[in-house]
């Protein structure tokens, strides 16, 4: 696997060889997207269209693999491992379904209002 180092080094001031790639990936996110979509550059530096991170954008012109695997590896290096966030996500989820049940069937206004919206 390509080094992880490598990856940081082309995510920084990688506005020339963004404009030269034909893909990106961002290890913030995972997401894959056409170099066309990276708009915002600042001080030369690629911010990810998906999820707005910064110095996290890397182009295929670098020769580096945009797989999931990849990017992985390099998040959990540069960034962290996300399985507490994960985590974390289901256990809020999990609160936000117990929270909210639906008592009824019908379409009255107040029954299927979310529940987080308290006011009318």
């Amino acid at each position: 696997m390509p080094d992880t180092f490598s990856a940081h080094d082309h995510a920084n001031r990688n506005q020339a060889e963004i404009l030269i790639s034909n893909d990106c990936a961002c290890f913030g996110c995972y997401a894959v997207f056409p170099a066309s979509d990276v708009t915002r550059f600042t001080e030369t530096t690629a911010w990810c269209p998906k999820c707005e991170a910064f110095s996290t954008v890397v182009g295929d012109a670098s020769e580096l693999p945009l797989d999931r695997e990849f990017l992985e590896a390099v998040h959990d290096h540069w960034i962290g491992p996300q399985d507490w966030l994960d985590e974390m996500a289901a256990q809020t989820h999990a609160i936000a379904t117990a929270v909210y049940t639906q008592t009824s069937t019908t379409m009255d206004e107040e029954r299927v209002r979310p529940w987080w919206r308290f006011w009318r």
